[in-house]
C-alpha cells in the first residue's frame, strides 16, 4: 500500500508525508517492509514472524531520525497446557532485554486471580533492573489488585469493573 497525506488544510506538496507498506509471505511466515517519510525526515522498518514452537517469533529492525533500532522476540500462549490461561512474551531489543509472564484462573464461586510479573534490563550506561508484579482478584462486584514494583512500594487498589 502507498499513501500521501497532507495536515489539514495545507496544500503545500511539500508537506506531504508519504506512507508506503509491502508485505510478503516468505519460508512460513510475514515479512514486511514499511516506508514514512516527508521532506525534512525518513523512516524505515523491515520485519519479520512467523509461528515456531507454538508460538510467535518475530525480528525487527528499523532506522528513524538516525538512530538504529531492533527487536527480537518469543511470545506463546500456554492455554491449556495449564489449568487456566497463561502465556510468556520475551525479547531484546535496543534498549535491553526483557520478559513477560501473565497468567489467570477461576479460582471458585467466581473469584477470579490474574497475575503479571515483567522485568527488563537496561543495558545502556544505567544498567538498570527493573521488576514488576501484579496480582489481581475480582469477581462480579468488584476488584482487589496489590501491585510491587522496582523502587516503588507496594500498593493495593480496589474498585468495580463493568462486565
Amino acid at each position: 500500500s502507498y499513501s500521501v497525506e497532507n495536515p489539514v488544510g495545507v496544500y503545500d506538496l511539500a508537506s506531504s508525508t508519504h506512507r508506503g507498506r509491502l508485505s510478503a509471505d516468505v519460508a512460513g511466515g510475514e515479512a514486511v517492509l514499511q516506508v514514512e517519510g516527508d521532506s525534512s525526515s525518513q523512516a524505515y522498518e523491515g520485519s519479520y514472524a512467523r509461528d515456531v514452537q507454538g508460538g510467535r517469533a518475530g525480528v525487527r529492525l528499523s532506522r528513524k531520525d538516525g538512530a538504529l533500532g531492533y527487536n527480537v522476540s518469543y511470545a506463546r500462549d500456554f492455554d491449556g497446557v495449564l489449568d487456566g490461561d497463561a502465556g510468556v512474551h520475551i525479547g531484546i531489543d535496543e534498549a535491553g532485554v526483557y520478559g513477560k509472564v501473565t497468567a489467570s484462573r477461576e479460582v471458585g464461586q467466581g473469584l477470579g486471580a490474574d497475575y503479571e510479573a515483567s522485568a527488563r534490563f537496561e543495558t545502556g550506561e544505567d544498567r538498570r533492573l527493573q521488576l514488576q508484579h501484579a496480582l489481581k482478584l475480582s469477581n462480579k462486584l468488584g476488584y482487589a489488585q496489590l501491585a510491587h514494583g522496582s523502587g516503588e512500594a507496594p500498593r493495593l487498589r480496589v474498585g468495580y469493573e463493568f462486565n
